[in-house]
């Protein structure tokens, strides 16, 4: 008996293993395909609403589409043109970065005779600040536009399937299984849906109202790149614990650079850390209540994990993808053990 459990863990380990080497290598089909299930839970209500007035499936899944290409097209445009814009105004820090290098050579009497001149005449700072620019960053992680393009269409096609589909899935369940076995799986699945909606629109609202606050201290203290920072803290809000220290450094960092060791850069620390902070520990648990029920240490190792599978997007899935992994394990008593890790109740 214990050699069969012992076998079973084994096959367990090697399943995993090899589910994580499909989830990595295949990346770029089950990325849009999870979001595509995560706006199919989103978009569920509106399905229900619309197909409660009679109105056909193929216009209610028109309306969803046209509701997804308008928002990511706004939201591109407006990526965009803050990224052109960050490119083409940051030579103009080329004299200030350059003034800062030889005060720091200065200040700690490095003793480099030729650092000075080669900083000012050889280096290339458009060039410098293209290599090493936000757009470079985001391009690597989303690829080109035709890319992004590709992998938009393939999670609006999906999602298409995934409506379609789920009327006639619940159906052929339903012929497999007791009628109780069907009405139990049907909780999950809505108590899953409920789950990863809840987290969405409030991480969303809660996300939003941060980036608005911080662009308002931002544009009063006359920094640069007020857009773009505002929609880095945005995005990166969705990553938790460490999304909100990286997002908030991009406008420090810029503000050190335009304004040195001024009265503007404690301003904007403060201003930022505490919006952070008010935001992540008080506003947001009041919002998000003890819904998701993850334990923070595994939401850090999933951080980790997801980051490693898929990347930066991968650490944006990482809390709905292991909230509903939490919620499916709860209900096989073998995984119980697991479900202790992951819970924090």
């Amino acid at each position: 008996m214990k050699d069969l459990d012992t076998i079973k863990i084994f096959l367990g380990m090697i399943a995993l293993a090899i589910v994580v080497f499909i989830l990595k290598e295949l990346k770029t089909i089950f990325i849009p395909l999870t979001f595509a299930i995560f706006l199919s839970f989103m978009f569920q209500p509106l399905n229900r609403f619309l197909q409660s007035k009679r109105i056909p499936v193929g216009i209610a899944i028109l309306v969803m589409v046209i509701i997804i290409l308008v928002t990511f097209t706004l939201m591109g445009t407006v990526v965009y043109t803050s990224i052109s814009s960050f490119v083409t105004e940051f030579p103009k820090y080329e004299q200030k970065i350059t003034e800062m290098f030889q005060n720091f050579i200065i200040t700690f009497e490095i003793p480099v005779e030729k650092v000075t001149d080669y900083l000012k005449n050889k280096v290339n700072w458009f060039e410098l600040a293209q290599k090493f620019s936000l757009s470079k960053i985001i391009s690597g992680t989303m690829g080109t536009f035709i890319d992004f393009l590709i992998k938009l269409l393939l999670t609006v096609a999906f999602m298409i399937f995934i409506v379609l589909e789920r009327t006639k899935m619940v159906k052929r369940v339903e012929k497999v299984m007791t009628k109780n076995e069907t009405e139990h799986s049907v909780k999950l699945v809505v108590k899953i849906e409920q789950s990863v909606k809840t987290y969405i629109v409030n991480k969303t609202i809660i996300s939003l109202v941060t980036g608005l606050i911080s662009m308002l201290f931002i544009a009063i203290l006359g920094i640069d790149f007020v857009v773009i920072s505002g929609i880095l803290i945005f995005i990166l809000n969705y990553i938790p614990n460490l999304g909100s220290i990286i997002a908030s450094a991009f406008p420090i960092i810029i503000c050190f650079i335009q304004y040195g060791f001024n009265w503007q850069l404690i301003a904007i620390s403060i201003a930022l850390i505490s919006t952070q902070m008010i935001m992540g520990n008080f506003v947001e648990p009041k919002i998000m209540g003890t819904g998701l029920k993850l334990s923070p240490l595994f939401v850090l190792i999933a951080l980790i994990f997801w980051f490693w599978v898929w990347g930066p997007v991968g650490m944006i899935l990482a809390v709905p993808i292991t909230s509903t992994f939490s919620l499916i394990i709860k209900e096989i008593p073998s995984l119980k053990i697991v479900s202790a890790f992951i819970s924090s109740e």
